[in-house]
C-alpha cells in the first residue's frame, strides 16, 4: 500500500497548491495551501511517505512517438531525442523523461519540460521541506481514452487527454477537438489514478540530472555479516601466517642441525650453529681467509685514504691465501706514504713497490695482511 502526499502545483505563483494526503491507498484528507502538516495534525511526514508533484498541464508537453523497428530500450532513447528536437527551446534547456513501455508496437510516451521550470518546482518543494519522489504530468492522471478525448479536473485545472495528445483547457480549440467523442472524467477517477501513480507513475520527470538522490540506509544485519566475514578472513590470514612461520622455523632448525653436523667434522666441540660459525670464522681468519680477513684490511685501507684526498685506488684484489693487493696513485709519493703509515698504525702488515705511470703520477703496488 502507498502512503504519501500529492501536491497539485498552481499555474501562477500567487495561487495556492492543492494537496491530498494518502494512507493505505486511500485519500484521507485534502486541502489548499501549504498547511498540510497542520491540517493533518503532524509535525513531519513519515520517512516512508512518497511525495508526488503534479505540475500544470501547460508547462509539460507530452509526445507519443513510435519506433516499432527498434528494441524497447533503444526505442525509448530515440523517442526522447526526437521529442527534445521538436521543442521550441534549445535541447540543453529541456529535460525529457520517458515511460517504461517495453512493447515496441506501442508508442513511447515522452514528457518534456523546461529546465527552469524543473528547477523552480524542486526549489519550491525544498522551500516547503519536501524532496519529491516523482513529478507526474497532470494529463496522465486522466484515463487513456480508446478514441476521442477524456476531460477532467486535475487539481484546480481542466485538462484534456487524447489518444496521442494532451493539453490544458485553454488549448482545446474547437478546430482541434472537432466532433470527437469527449468523456467527462469524475473527480474520484482522477483521485484513484493519482493514488495509483504514487506506486507506479506513468512518467516520472525526476530522471537523469533530476533523479532523486537516494540515501542508502545501513542494514545492521548486513554490517554484522560483513564484520563476521572480515573476522573470518583475518583469522584465516593469521592461521596461514602462523603456519608459514612454523614451517620456516622447522626448516631453519633442520638447517642449523645439518650445519652443526657438518661443522663437527672439523670442530668436534661445536654444539650449535652460532658457536660453529664463530669458531670457523676464527680459524679462517688465522689462515688469512674468511670474510673478516678481507673486510678488515680493506676497511683499514679506505679509512687511511680518507685523510689523503690526493690518493686514488686504481685496483683492488685478494689472493687465495687472503692477502689483499691494491694499487695506489698520487701526484706525490708523500701522499701515498701517509696512507701506508696509517695502515701500519692500524696494526696491519704492508709491503709497497713504487713505480710511475706514463702520465708522471707515482704508483705504489701494496699488499695488506692482518
Amino acid at each position: 500500500m502507498s502512503d504519501g502526499l500529492i501536491l497539485y502545483l498552481p499555474e501562477t505563483d500567487d495561487a495556492q497548491p492543492r494537496w491530498t494526503r494518502v494512507m493505505d491507498d486511500v485519500a484521507i484528507q485534502s486541502g489548499t495551501g501549504a498547511n498540510w502538516l497542520m491540517a493533518c495534525g503532524i509535525s513531519a511526514l513519515p520517512d516512508d511517505n512518497r511525495i508526488m508533484l503534479v505540475p500544470p498541464a501547460g508547462q509539460v508537453t507530452l509526445h507519443w512517438i513510435s519506433h516499432p523497428d527498434l528494441p524497447p530500450r533503444q526505442g525509448r532513447a530515440a523517442a526522447r531525442l526526437a521529442a527534445m528536437a521538436s521543442g521550441i527551446a534549445m535541447a540543453d534547456q529541456l529535460v525529457a523523461a520517458t515511460d517504461e513501455n517495453d512493447d515496441p508496437a506501442r508508442p513511447h510516451m515522452v514528457a518534456v519540460a523546461g529546465r527552469p521550470d524543473m528547477q523552480h518546482w524542486l526549489l519550491w518543494a525544498q522551500h516547503h521541506g519536501l524532496d519529491p519522489d516523482m513529478i507526474v504530468p497532470a494529463p496522465l492522471l486522466l484515463p487513456e481514452p480508446e478514441d476521442g478525448f477524456a476531460r477532467g479536473i486535475v487539481g484546480d485545472a481542466l485538462v484534456w487527454r487524447g489518444v496521442d495528445m494532451a493539453m490544458p483547457d485553454d488549448m482545446a480549440m474547437a478546430e482541434l477537438i472537432g466532433d470527437a467523442h469527449v468523456v467527462e472524467v469524475a473527480p474520484a477517477t482522477v483521485e484513484g489514478l493519482a493514488i495509483a501513480a504514487l506506486k507506479q507513475p506513468p512518467v516520472n520527470l525526476r530522471q537523469g540530472d533530476y533523479a532523486k538522490r537516494v540515501r542508502r540506509q545501513m542494514d545492521g544485519q548486513a554490517l554484522g555479516r560483513i564484520a563476521l566475514w572480515c573476522g573470518i578472513i583475518l583469522l584465516i590470514g593469521l592461521l596461514i601466517a602462523l603456519t608459514g612461520i612454523v614451517k620456516n622455523h622447522r626448516e631453519a632448525s633442520r638447517l642449523d642441525a645439518q650445519s652443526v653436523t657438518l661443522a663437527q667434522q672439523i670442530l668436534p666441540g661445536a654444539s650449535d650453529a652460532e658457536q660453529a660459525l664463530t669458531e670457523m670464522e676464527g680459524q679462517l681468519a688465522a689462515r688469512g681467509a674468511g670474510g673478516r680477513a678481507f673486510t678488515a684490511p680493506v676497511a683499514a685501507l679506505m679509512t687511511a685514504m680518507q685523510d689523503a684526498p690526493g690518493v686514488s685506488l686504481t685496483s683492488l684484489s685478494r689472493d687465495p691465501d687472503g692477502m689483499i693487493r691494491a694499487t695506489l696513485a698520487a701526484a706525490k709519493a708523500d701522499d701515498i706514504n701517509l696512507v701506508l703509515l696509517a695502515i701500519q698504525a692500524a696494526g696491519f702488515t704492508i709491503t709497497a713497490t713504487p713505480s710511475q705511470d706514463p702520465g708522471g703520477r707515482t704508483l705504489a703496488d701494496i699488499t695488506v695482511q692482518s
